[in-house]
């Protein structure tokens, strides 16, 4: 019998019977660590229990016996499959990696993928103007469609813009086993979107839920959460899934001006009324439900996804506040996949499956009474004055739909060296395309109602993409300490050409425990349906001659663990250098309207830390730092992100009943773009407080969090016409209830 089934059986019997838990060395879990998690608790029969209380306690030592298994799996080295599509020890990543638990991610109290974010190294997050986006800026650079948002390993970004945050900035991290990123090129092993980097959310299997977990909670924003997990096997049959509901008012800060005002202040003197909402609070709500479902029954895998989300316009995209926009989006995907080992040496791994995006903007631009001024001869005078009394209203409707198939293949060709090899298609489908409007979308004149132009001025273009891909990769053991990884990926589009993705690593194990990581690679942003198909606008017009966006990107790594007693101190360091060509952007043409071009380069180059001490399970100590110079082709600095940033915190389990998790966000001062006059804005610093409190009456939880408790005033930035930037909250509180069955 093995050593962990043993200490299995001890787990169950001692917490049964109300004794303290079996303490595990890391020679226990390193002596096996090819079996630890092998022989869980579904392995064990347990005899029907008469008791409420002892089936209690025996659901409460299988949980606790699963978060022990995973604190030794962790201590003995963690795995991870992102760099390469299987799994890899992290010290022989051919790339810069992070993977952070569920529970580390609970124990910080973020309840939002974007709230997590802002702790890993080189991420900085950031609030738009435009329609309140949340923007994660990525190594120096905003970088909400240049990373690769995958759950489960679908790809979950979207065709109008390329990005997923409007989706899924504030997605759930309940249902959360881990998360895996890659900080860097991934085009080679996932082709578009991954220039600088890759996410994915892994979300829990039945055996990490084992019933059902109820979970609800209130917070600052007259913000309501809640949500329903399940999980459970029925033989060779396993079922997991999550319900989810929120609700906010949102932030509701104070706008002293925006863009009406400035209109107010020219022209009201000459008759015209005055319409600026400001001072006032923008529309920061939203709402959003969210349905997944996981099933496996040997080796075939299905998974479907629902989304549904509606939010107020924030400052739309005239800067203006407004109270009347819906933005609705719906998202759905489906996948069925099945995986088969052949004799240990060849796994095959074939998927297929759909996505489809439906978004419906209804846009008040500008408020009820706006007197809009306009250049009709392009003379650089203002000859015609409208005013809309009921607002400026637009309305657009759009689906993105996409069907794909893949086909990867893991083959070990001898020990120590595996490869992988595969080929996908996708077909994205742009279609059911509609748009209302209280104005001539040509000439801003006004209208008395909404009348469609969904066929005289459609402002998209139907149109559709396919991609072939096909990829090849090998992960060689060069030695005990030298792992080599080369890997090619070529992309070809229907609509604007090929791209080729290589990348090559070494890691070098020099000293038992520590890792020299040597990287190149090369990655690719496609232009987006926006980008390129966007028409029949006065102002915006796309360009479907657009090439795609690359990034050549040189890192050398070192990362050490170090064993002092009984405590682990786990530390990296890597140095970067971003070579990005072609960057998409919007600029005047000088015509009268402005057009997507690849306008410029930037170069950037940075430094990454990170660190934690364990003294004991969920007993440490974590830091990290980022430096990051970003300059564009003419030496100057990237607007809007910090060359300096840093977490630091500490989590502390005193009583096996308590969790406490106290942490600092730093972030320098950050950079006005070009042509902005006001001073740079500051740097600041938050801290944030976590308790939970747990098992104290059968499975009931009870968490709370308050976010900037020192009350911090910091802002994001605004656009010339928000001239005192976008505050931010202030202290800010959500408690949190949960009780499993």
């Amino acid at each position: 019998m093995q050593k962990p089934f043993i200490l299995t059986v001890i787990v169950f019997i001692c917490y049964a019977v109300g004794c303290k838990s079996p303490v595990f060395s890391e020679e226990t879990i390193n002596e096996h660590p090819a079996s630890i998690g092998k022989n869980s608790g579904d392995d064990i029969v347990f005899p029907e229990q008469k008791s409420t209380e002892k089936t209690v306690k025996l659901a409460q030592a299988e949980s606790l016996f699963q978060d022990e298994v995973k604190w030794l799996q962790e201590e003995a080295g963690a795995m991870v499959a992102i760099a390469t599509r299987h799994d890899i020890p992290v010290k022989k990543a051919p790339g810069i990696v992070s993977v952070i638990t569920g529970q580390e991610i609970k124990n910080m109290g973020h309840r939002t993928l974007t709230d997590f974010l802002r702790t890993v190294p080189g991420f900085e997050i950031s609030k738009r103007g435009i329609y309140g986006a949340v923007i994660p800026y990525v190594r120096g650079i905003e970088s909400d469609n240049r990373i690769r948002v995958m759950v489960n390993g679908h790809f979950v970004n979207n065709p109008y813009k390329g990005e997923a945050f409007q989706n899924f900035d504030d997605f759930p991290l309940e249902n959360v086993d881990k998360i895996e990123i890659i900080r860097g090129p991934g085009s080679a092993l996932y082709g578009e979107n991954a220039l600088m980097g890759a996410i994915n959310i892994i979300t829990k299997d039945a055996p990490d839920t084992g019933g059902i977990s109820i979970n609800s909670g209130y917070g600052s924003f007259n913000t309501m959460e809640g949500n329903v997990l399940f999980g459970e096997k029925y033989g060779k049959l396993s079922v997991t899934g999550m319900i989810h509901y929120t609700e906010t008012n949102g932030y509701e800060e104070s706008i002293n001006s925006d863009f009406v005002t400035s209109l107010d202040n020219s022209f009201s003197s000459f008759g015209f009324p005055v319409a600026s909402e400001a001072p006032g609070s923008p529309e920061d709500w939203r709402r959003k439900y969210i349905l997944n479902l996981k099933t496996n029954y040997k080796d075939f895998y299905f998974e479907g996804f629902y989304l549904n989300k509606n939010r107020g316009g924030y400052l739309g995209i005239q800067d203006a506040l407004t109270n009347e926009t819906n933005i609705e989006s719906n998202y759905l995907f489906t996948e069925l996949k099945y995986k088969k080992v052949f004799a240990d040496k060849f796994t095959i791994n074939p998927r297929i499956y759909y996505d489809q995006f439906d978004d419906n903007y209804y846009v008040e631009s500008l408020p009820e009474g706006t007197t809009l001024p306009l250049d009709t001869n392009n003379d650089g005078l203002y000859e015609t004055f409208y005013t809309y009394p009921d607002g400026l209203i637009g309305n657009g409707i759009y689906s993105q739909k996409i069907a794909g198939a893949e086909i990867p293949l893991n083959i070990e060709l001898f020990e120590g060296n595996i490869v992988t090899m595969g080929m996908e298609f996708r077909w994205l489908h742009q279609t059911n395309i509609q748009y209302y409007a209280n104005f001539n979308p040509l000439t801003y004149e006004p209208i008395s109602s909404l009348q469609s132009f969904s066929d005289t001025y459609p402002f998209l273009k139907e149109t559709t993409r396919r991609i072939w891909s096909a990829y090849l990769q090998d992960v060689w053991d060069v030695t005990e300490t030298i792992n080599l990884t080369m890997g090619l990926r070529f992309d070809d589009y229907s609509d604007f050409g090929s791209e080729v993705s290589p990348r090559v690593g070494i890691t070098w194990e020099f000293l038992e425990n520590a890792t020299i990581k040597s990287l190149y690679g090369r990655a690719f942003r496609a232009p987006n349906f926006s980008d390129m198909y966007i028409t029949n606008q006065p102002a915006i017009q796309g360009n479907d001659s657009l090439e795609p966006e690359t990034i050549d990107t040189y890192e050398i790594g070192l990362q050490y663990k170090y064993n002092i007693s009984t405590y682990t101190i786990q530390s990296g360091i890597n140095y970067f250098y971003n070579d990005i060509a072609d960057l998409i952007s919007l600029r005047s043409t000088g015509l009268g309207y402005s057009q997507y071009d690849n306008y410029s380069n930037a170069y950037i180059h940075g430094i990454e830390f990170e660190s934690r001490v364990n003294f004991t399970k969920n007993n440490y100590l974590f830091m990290n730092y980022t430096f990051q110079d970003p300059n564009d082709e003419n030496g100057k600095n990237l607007p809007f992100v910090a060359k300096h940033k840093g977490n630091f915190g500490i989590n502390m389990q005193p009583w096996k009943y308590i969790n406490t998790n106290l942490s600092t966000f730093v972030s320098g001062k950050r950079y006005r773009e070009e042509g902005d006059s006001r001073d740079d804005l500051p740097s600041y610093a938050l801290l944030n407080l976590s308790l939970i409190a747990k098992d104290f009456w059968k499975t009931m939880e009870i968490q709370g969090t308050v976010n900037n408790l020192l009350d911090k005033d910091y802002d994001d930035p605004g656009n010339t016409y928000i001239p005192d930037d976008l505050p931010r909250p202030g202290r800010t509180f959500f408690i949190g209830m949960t009780y499993a069955f």
